[in-house]
């Protein structure tokens, strides 16, 4: 097989909402927050829908095909380097940062986390805070949070369906309420949460903050920039590249093909429309919501239907 439909694991969370279930197609019995839709994190891994490795995880079936099946750009990196997921924020989400790759090495973390964002869909006057404004020391921003004014500090920056974030490891951040983003990172599950307004957890306690790791990975000067513009390459958007990812958009409103080589793998995430992959002899019905890996090599890949995809590599 060159091409698997994958099925989520899903996450629930005291600020997540009902519109993965009911929009997007995730099959839960709470409200989703996070379906995590390509992810070989242990324990939290999507499982392949269909064909001969139908129930299996995509860790199993990676280690089935061997290393070569992650493609050449993966042998600097552990286990399947890259974590796609949909997220729905009914409420915000706590201020955050995640380290680099040599901060989650000194603090004991489980990796870096540097990861874009691609806003699917949002309510009217919506927004996200992204980094600092200025310049700040780290005994003034602990400051800041301890007092709960943490907010006058960021950048507050509206949002709608289309834009794209890209979040660099270090950078503050925090999704607000009536969002749903595609977000694309590194292979960790590592947040530390800064600040968090108060609330309480489903026991009625507080939940936790790292304050002081939160600060040490955190980058306390502004960004250059904020929305990504996206490139024009070939049939694609390039949305953005990094050392970890690169991430297009492709806008199908019949057929459009794309090309896997050895170099890496590939995952589409369907976010609006419906149609069909056909890669070579296989074909997957795939709808908003849905997730479809490709193994390295696995060559031309068409998109038919109108649909709107993206497709994230190494």
């Amino acid at each position: 097989m060159k091409i698997l439909k994958l099925k989520p694991y899903c996450k629930s969370a005291i600020w997540g909402g009902d519109k993965l279930r009911k929009d997007y197609g995730k099959e839960s019995p709470f409200n989703v927050a996070e379906s995590w839709e390509l992810s070989g994190y242990p324990g939290k891994e999507s499982i392949v829908c269909g064909g001969i490795y139908d129930g299996k995880s995509l860790t199993e079936v990676v280690n089935t095909m061997g290393a070569a099946s992650l493609g050449t750009k993966s042998a600097k990196f552990n286990g399947i380097p890259l974590l796609i997921k949909l997220i729905d924020s009914k409420t915000p989400l706590s201020i955050q940062v995640h380290p680099d790759d040599e901060t989650a090495k000194r603090l004991n973390a489980d990796g870096g986390k540097t990861e874009m964002w691609v806003i699917c869909d949002c309510e009217k006057d919506a927004f996200i805070y992204f980094g600092v404004k200025e310049s700040i020391s780290p005994e003034t921003f602990k400051s800041a949070i301890t007092d709960g004014t943490i907010t006058e500090y960021l950048n507050k920056i509206p949002v709608k369906p289309g834009d794209t974030f890209f979040i660099k490891a270090g950078t503050i951040h925090a999704i607000g309420a009536g969002i749903t983003i595609c977000e694309i990172q590194q292979t960790s599950d590592t947040t530390y949460r800064l600040y968090d307004y108060k609330r309480l957890d489903s026991d009625g306690k507080p939940r936790e903050l790292h304050i002081d790791k939160g600060i040490e990975a955190s980058d306390l000067t502004p960004p250059t920039t904020f929305y990504e513009k996206g490139v024009p390459c070939g049939n694609e958007l390039r949305l953005v590249e990094c050392e970890y990812f690169t991430v297009s958009r492709l806008d199908v409103s019949q057929s459009l093909s794309t090309e896997i080589d050895n170099s890496s793998f590939a995952s589409f995430t369907v976010l609006e429309g419906e149609g069909e992959i056909v890669c070579g002899k296989e074909s997957v019905a795939v709808k908003k919501g849905d997730t479809v890996f490709a193994f390295a090599g696995a060559g031309e890949v068409v998109f038919k239907g109108a649909l709107t995809v993206i497709k994230a590599t190494l």
